[in-house]
C-alpha cells in the first residue's frame, strides 16, 4: 500500500449512491483510506469502510469527523429530483440538500478538514439556456427545488471557502452501472436489447449532456489530485438529441427497435449541453466519446448471462 495515500482520510457521503460509490471504490482502489457515509452499512462496498449516519444530523457528522481524523470530504449525498423525494416536499429537499451541506461544511470547518469537493449539478444553470454551450459564467438560475438546493450548498461552499480548499464540480447528466430506471440512456438500452420500440417523448430534438460514469469518476478525481477550488463544469462536451441518442443506442447493441414517438410533451422541450473546457484545461479532463461510452456500458453491464 502507498503509504502517501493511505494517510489520506477521506470520507464520502452517499457511498451508497450512484456517484457516490463509484468514486468511493476508485479512491479506494488508490490505496487512499475511505470511509463510505450512508443510511445503511450493507450498502458499503468493499474496501471502503462503512459509516451509517445521516447527514441532516451535525453532530454525528462532528463525531465522525474527529474519530477517523478526517481531512478531505467528498459530498455527494443528496435527495434527487424525483427519483427519492416523488412528492417533491421542498421543506425535505432543503433539510437534506441544503442544510445537510451546511452541517458538513461546518463539522469539516469545526475539525480542520483541508479539501472540500462538493458534487452539484447542470440543475444550477437557467433553463432554455439563452445559450450553447453552457459554461460557468451562465447565468445562474434552477427551475426546480433540486436544482435551488445545489445552488444553496454551493453558496454555502463560497462562504467556508476561506477556511479550506473548496471545489464545485457541476456534473451532466451521467449514465452507467448504478443509475436510476428513470435514466434515458438506461432505459432505451434495456428497451432496445429486447427489440422493444423506443420510446420517445416530445420532438426527439431536445438535446442534452451525456456523459459516463467513468468518466465523472475521472475528472472527479483529476480535481481532487490537481486540487484548484473553484467551479467546474464536468460533462461530455457533446451535444446529442434525444433522437440520436437511440439511434446511437440501436447501432451499439445491434438491436431491431424502431424509435416511436409518444406523442407525450418532454419535461427538457429544449437544447443543452455543458462546456467543460475549464476542466480539460486545469485537470486534464478529458471525457469519452458518447459511442465509446455507450459501447463499454453495453459491453460491461448488459452482455452477462
Amino acid at each position: 500500500m502507498t503509504k502517501k495515500n493511505s494517510e489520506i482520510k477521506i470520507l464520502v457521503t452517499g457511498a451508497a449512491g450512484f456517484i457516490g460509490s463509484h468514486v468511493a471504490k476508485a479512491l479506494a482502489n488508490k490505496d487512499y483510506t475511505v470511509y463510505g457515509l450512508t443510511l445503511s452499512r450493507a450498502k458499503c462496498g468493499s474496501r471502503v469502510h462503512c459509516i451509517s449516519g445521516d447527514i441532516q444530523k451535525i453532530e454525528t457528522l462532528s463525531r465522525i469527523m474527529k474519530r477517523y481524523r478526517i481531512n478531505t470530504v467528498f459530498h455527494f449525498a443528496a435527495l434527487l429530483p424525483h427519483y427519492d423525494n416523488p412528492l417533491n416536499d421542498p421543506f425535505h429537499v432543503f433539510s437534506v440538500n441544503s442544510l445537510g451541506t451546511l452541517n458538513i461544511l461546518n463539522a469539516a470547518y469545526r475539525h480542520d478538514v483541508k479539501q472540500f469537493i462538493y458534487a452539484s449539478t447542470m440543475s444550477v444553470y437557467e433553463i432554455p439556456p439563452s445559450s450553447i454551450p453552457v459554461d460557468e459564467e451562465h447565468t445562474i438560475k434552477p427551475a426546480t427545488m433540486y436544482g435551488a438546493s445545489k445552488l444553496s450548498g454551493e453558496l454555502y461552499c463560497h462562504a467556508y471557502g476561506s477556511a479550506m480548499d473548496i471545489t464545485v464540480l457541476r456534473y451532466g447528466g451521467v449514465y452507467g452501472m448504478g443509475q436510476h430506471e428513470h435514466n434515458a440512456v438506461l432505459r432505451f438500452i434495456k428497451q432496445a436489447k429486447q427489440n422493444e420500440p423506443i420510446t420517445i417523448y416530445g420532438s426527439g430534438k431536445q438535446s442534452s449532456d451525456f456523459t459516463f460514469i467513468d468518466d465523472i469518476v475521472d475528472g472527479t478525481l483529476l480535481a481532487f489530485r490537481k486540487n484548484k477550488p473553484g467551479i467546474y463544469n464536468l460533462g461530455s462536451g457533446e451535444e446529442t438529441s434525444i433522437k440520436k441518442l437511440a439511434e446511437k443506442i440501436i447501432a451499439a447493441t445491434k438491436s431491431k427497435s424502431k424509435i416511436i414517438f409518444t406523442g407525450k410533451d418532454t419535461d427538457r422541450p429544449f437544447r443543452f449541453f455543458l462546456n467543460s473546457d475549464k476542466a480539460r484545461r486545469d485537470f486534464g479532463y478529458r471525457p469519452r466519446s458518447l459511442e465509446e461510452g455507450i459501447a463499454e456500458y453495453n459491453t460491461s453491464f448488459f452482455t452477462t448471462p
